[in-house]
């Protein structure tokens, strides 16, 4: 009987984990280059045609975003994902940029299409590594050899280093990680076209108050 409750369990628990997640929207528009949020948690989506539905897991934490237009997703926009995924793992953040259903493949957008962050112990990012893909089926070898060297496959950036490291597309999310925004220890805040207006840099000052005061 012990055997079978616990089969039961663990058969269970997937789904009782999805219902924990939650979903909240944004109202935002679409920039030359970004996209920029107008409205945080709005209850009515049929006001505006530019909806980011966001959905955060049971421990607070933002999982996916989605860009939608009309309830779909938005026309990708290159250098933008319209979906982006993140999975927690210890000391790591997984962040990963989507055209819909397709990961972002660097010959057509020229970026790498999933970051991982690092963490230590008190949640600054230590580093972050990047990963590319491309489309190589029409492209001969100096082709192949040029895009390796304009986006390369696997870059590594240790926070030592650098002085800006944060995760990309947490400043669009409103819950990040349970209001967390986490960032490398010497990270200064600028003025910056992706996240430089309201609302999104109060959430951005708050989230790394509440980084620095864990």
């Amino acid at each position: 009987m012990r055997q079978v409750i616990t089969i039961i369990i663990l058969l269970i628990y997937p789904i009782l984990t999805n219902c924990q997640e939650r979903v909240i929207y944004h109202a935002y528009h679409q920039t030359a280059s970004s996209w920029d949020i107008d409205e945080w948690n709005i209850s009515d989506t049929t006001k505006t045609p530019w909806t980011l539905k966001e959905t955060i897991d049971s421990n607070g934490r933002v999982v996916e975003l989605v860009f939608l237009e009309n309830g779909q997703p938005s026309r990708h926009l290159c250098y933008l994902a319209n979906r982006v995924t993140f999975e927690y793992q210890e000391n790591r953040i997984i962040e990963t940029l989507y055209s819909s259903d397709q990961e972002l493949l660097a010959t057509d957008c020229e970026m790498p299409y999933k970051t991982i962050y690092h963490l230590d112990k008190d949640g600054f990012i230590t580093k972050t590594e990047s990963f590319a893909k491309y489309d190589f089926t029409k492209s001969d070898s100096a082709e192949i050899k040029q895009w390796k060297e304009w986006v390369p496959e696997y870059v590594e950036k240790l926070a030592d280093n650098e002085t800006n490291l944060q995760i990309d597309y947490y400043y669009h999310s409103f819950a990040k990680m349970n209001g967390i925004y986490p960032v490398q220890r010497n990270f200064k805040l600028t003025n910056n076209y992706y996240y430089g207006d309201e609302p999104e840099r109060e959430s951005i000052v708050n989230g790394i108050r509440k980084l620095k005061k864990n």
